[in-house]
């Protein structure tokens, strides 16, 4: 019979061996077995005043499109914004080529075309483009 030490020392390679067996076959972080990276978000959009450039993020809205593909713009606030809290526009989930629409009441509607979002992460989450839309006021 192995004594007390000996089968705590098989034990603890035992599952050293399994736990790096498993991280292996893991598409995530290969010593965490999770991946940490922040969700898929394919475009963030600040929005300012084209004048002012005063922040009017927070009561605009919009679309990203990606050929069929369509999601809408969600605000996120208390983010960092150029190094302090503000708010922003995400949407989108998919690496490709995006037209980007930003609506505000009392401006024009503002649109960028072919958004190029081309970039991934180590655990295969899309990499953001990141675009300042410069709201002209409506006549």
């Amino acid at each position: 019979m192995r004594s007390p030490i000996a089968q705590l020392r098989w034990l603890l390679i035992l599952s050293v061996c399994l736990a790096l067996a498993g991280c292996r076959n893991s598409v995530t972080s290969p010593l965490i077995g999770r991946c940490a990276a922040q969700r898929s978000l394919a475009v963030i959009v600040i929005a300012l005043d084209s004048v002012s450039r005063a922040s009017v993020t927070d009561s605009a809205h919009g679309v990203v499109q990606s050929g069929t593909y369509v999601d809408s713009l969600q605000l996120y606030v208390n983010v960092l914004v150029g190094g302090k809290l503000g708010s922003e526009l995400a949407g989108g989930d998919k690496v490709g080529p995006y037209q980007v629409t930003v609506d505000h009441p009392g401006y024009r509607e503002w649109v960028r075309g072919n958004v190029q979002v081309t970039q991934r992460g180590p655990c295969g989450n899309v990499m953001p483009v990141q675009l300042t839309a410069l709201l002209q006021r409506a006549s």
